[in-house]
């Protein structure tokens, strides 16, 4: 396959471990209320899904709280969230060099992410990343969230490519990324992404 002009990366799970961060935020924002989020409810309903879908879907599970109950501990989750992404870098030293290395290529780069745009590009800032980005689609940008293709195709229109390489961690991401089209690299490690992308693109490590 001809090597594609732009690489669109998922977030969580790809370029940085962030979901066992996501999970501790949910858990102790929902606590107060009485819920306990399983690891295996959390991996199962709420990752590569966007944030108000995945409360929707616990809210049908329930009959003690309404979803505007639930939904309401969203702020709380964020502020949670960000506190412990933001105390550290977290996105891997490969990772940022790949970065680095496509934009000096030319190749074009975008973050497209069910998570709000609020908790990626903080991180991505804090990392000394986010100049290296020309596009980021979230979830506030569509109507239609993953596993739909709208937020892969929004990217493509925005990036202005024709095709794209994506690299994607999630059952959701993955479907939305192939129905827009683009191949997909599916991650599941990410200290290994770099390494995955380069060996598709056919790059050396610098």
């Amino acid at each position: 396959m001809n090597k594609p002009q732009a690489v669109l990366f998922d977030f969580d799970g790809v370029l940085v471990d962030s979901e066992p961060i996501h999970h501790e935020a949910w858990s102790e924002a929902l606590a107060p209320l009485g819920i306990r989020l399983s690891t295996e409810f959390y991996l199962e309903r709420f990752v590569g899904i966007e944030d108000r879908g995945a409360i929707e879907f616990l809210a049908s599970t329930q009959t003690v709280h309404s979803f505007e109950e639930l939904w309401a501990t969203f702020p709380r989750k964020q502020e949670i969230f960000l506190q412990r992404m933001l105390a550290e870098p977290l996105v891997p030293e490969s990772s940022a060099k790949l970065l680095e290395q496509l934009k000096a290529e030319g190749f074009g780069i975008a973050v497209v992410s069910s998570s709000s745009g609020c908790e990626v590009w903080p991180v991505l800032e804090r990392n000394g990343l986010r100049h290296l980005f020309d596009v980021g689609i979230f979830a506030e940008d569509v109507k239609q969230k993953k596993p739909h293709p709208e937020p892969y195709q929004k990217a493509l229109e925005a990036i202005r490519v024709p095709r794209a390489l994506v690299v994607e961690d999630s059952k959701a991401g993955i479907a939305a990324a192939k129905a827009a089209g683009c191949e997909v690299i599916e991650v599941t490690d990410v200290a290994q992404m770099a390494t995955q992308v380069r060996q598709r693109l056919g790059l050396t490590t610098p």
